[in-house]
């Protein structure tokens, strides 16, 4: 089984399900069981849909090669094109942010940064969209791969992205791979065998792996429990990406959210737009950020004015975006 993508699209397009019907043939109710998955495409109407989507077949069911980093390809789309390093350091003397930048997130960042924005929204490589308040910043550096350095700390930083992965589809991998050892059932089962073994080997090392390393003599037996131990802790850190909200305040204190149960789009969208929802109506916009992260049981608000940052699983801002505009 394969996710069918086929809503991702058309609502990233803006368009409706009639739209859509009308620029493939079909009549939407024909339309709606394909995106449903209670009808398969046929050929001839799947090359209409990814030339109209400007995308591939594969891609429209989540079938397409992993997406890697390039690296000196200017033919890579510029959010897959690695540009390097920034490194963000606070008023309040909390712990920088350093990020993972494409060229894409590199030339928005620092368009927002010479504007009135009062938040920065920066997607990195490692599936994390951060809103960073404006005047919290104390020092902004960016640093292009070239340079083999990001900020005036560089030995002294945590490196928030540990691993570049920018394809949504892995990580929403991540988070089944993590979901199934949690839970037993086969939550990977909608992605295909090869795309779940190419993720488990980017982000883990199996005991059939150690003995290999320790038969090739890169590893000595009495080293191996150690080893496994910081590999073990690297493959938690990628796997909390998936699913971790993070928030640093001015004073310079974080806090981790590591289960969400709400649309965490609708949290972000206040601070990616700047007309959203009040302005449009004159209002001032609101102090509080509200992330009901456990529905009815469990919500918190941050004052926005107290926040160094607030960041969130990219590729749930992504998934959760496609459900908010299609309800709307």
């Amino acid at each position: 089984m394969t996710i069918n993508r086929l809503k991702y699209f058309r609502i990233m397009k803006g368009e409706t399900q009639v739209q859509t019907a009308r620029a493939a043939g079909v009549t939407q109710p024909t339309y709606q069981r394909w995106e449903t998955g209670k009808a398969e495409v046929p050929q001839n109407h799947l090359s209409k849909l990814a030339k109209h989507f400007k995308t591939t077949e594969l891609e429209l069911f989540g079938r397409h090669p992993p997406k890697i980093v390039a690296l000196y390809d200017d033919e890579a789309p510029p959010n897959l094109q690695y540009y390097g390093e920034c490194a963000v350091h606070f008023c309040g003397g909390g712990e920088p942010l350093v990020l993972s930048l494409s060229e894409a997130a590199y030339t928005q960042a620092y368009g927002e940064l010479q504007s009135k924005k009062q938040f920065i929204v920066i997607k990195d490589l490692g599936n994390r969209t951060v809103a960073i308040r404006q005047k919290a910043i104390s020092e902004f550096y960016f640093s292009s791969e070239a340079y083999d350095t990001y900020g005036p700390d560089h030995n002294d930083y945590k490196l928030a992205t540990p691993i570049q992965m920018p394809d949504g589809r892995d990580w929403a991998i991540v988070e089944a791979i993590q979901n199934q050892e949690i839970s037993g059932n086969n939550s990977t089962s909608d992605f295909t065998e090869k795309d779940v073994r190419h993720v488990r080997d980017r982000i883990m090392i199996t005991d059939e792996q150690f003995d290999e390393l320790v038969a090739k003599g890169l590893i000595k037996p009495e080293d191996v429990a150690v080893e496994k131990g910081a590999r073990a802790a690297e493959t938690d850190e990628i796997m909390a990406l998936a699913h971790t909200v993070t928030i640093q305040f001015s004073t310079g204190r974080q806090r981790e959210i590591t289960y969400t149960d709400c649309n965490l789009f609708e949290c972000i969208e206040p601070l990616v737009d700047v007309y959203y929802p009040h302005s449009r109506n004159g209002d001032d916009e609101p102090i509080m950020i509200m992330l009901p992260y456990e529905g009815y049981h469990r919500t918190a608000f941050f004052n926005r004015d107290m926040l160094d940052y607030i960041s969130f699983p990219t590729h749930k801002i992504e998934q959760d975006k496609v459900e908010s505009y299609d309800n709307e």
